[in-house]
């Protein structure tokens, strides 16, 4: 496997006969920060090196109904530093009007202090090349796929921010459709009623 790189970031894993990985801008501007707690802590190139190794293990990603636009790669949590916080009563808060990215709209915001839990599972989002273009997006690289999102934390099955979701069914700015269903928007909402993204992350 060789590593070509496009500018200094981001980079693209070529493989041949197989599609090409490669990271968003998006992704390494929130991932690999130090000053974010959900971060993966090895180099760009490690990550796409891991997520190739465990390319067979794809599954659709959340509200899809297949593997051609969007995909998790679940992989080994070894490296990677989780950002959520369960929260109660006496968990301090901090809300703030936040812009994920420029061109999207600002959402309110909810931070936790405290410490996030430890991040015992991993998985890789992934948007085809394709779907990178819909509604006014643009791709970061060649690769036939690029990161989007680290998923780290204590349970495998973490549900969607619900506002990430409500901007990708509602297709406004930033957000790729997706047919997100009741069941699925409820969980979201009752879990981060309960958890709380660490204060000072991404």
């Amino acid at each position: 496997m060789t590593t070509t790189p496009i500018q200094d970031h981001p980079r693209e894993v070529f493989r041949p006969g197989k599609p090409s990985l490669g990271w968003s801008q998006f992704a390494l501007d929130r991932h690999l920060d130090p000053e974010t707690q959900r971060r993966w802590l090895g180099s760009p190139e490690a990550l796409l090196d891991l997520v190739a190794a465990h390319w067979t293990e794809r599954q659709p990603g959340k509200g899809r109904a297949d593997r051609s636009q969007v995909v998790v790669v679940p992989v080994p949590a070894e490296g990677f530093v989780g950002s959520t916080v369960a929260i109660d009563e006496r968990t301090p808060l901090r809300a703030e009007w936040h812009q994920r990215a420029e061109g999207e709209e600002c959402v309110l915001r909810v931070r936790a202090g405290g410490e996030a839990e430890p991040a015992r599972f991993a998985q890789i989002v992934l948007y085809s090349a394709e779907t990178l273009l819909e509604n006014g997006g643009r791709r970061s690289t060649e690769a036939d796929w690029e990161v989007v999102a680290l998923l780290a934390g204590g349970r495998p099955d973490e549900p969607m921010d619900p506002v990430t979701m409500a901007r990708n069914f509602l297709e406004r700015p930033g957000g790729t459709f997706a047919p997100y269903t009741a069941e699925a928007f409820a969980e979201a909402i009752w879990y981060w009623a309960r958890h709380a993204v660490r204060d000072g992350s991404s």
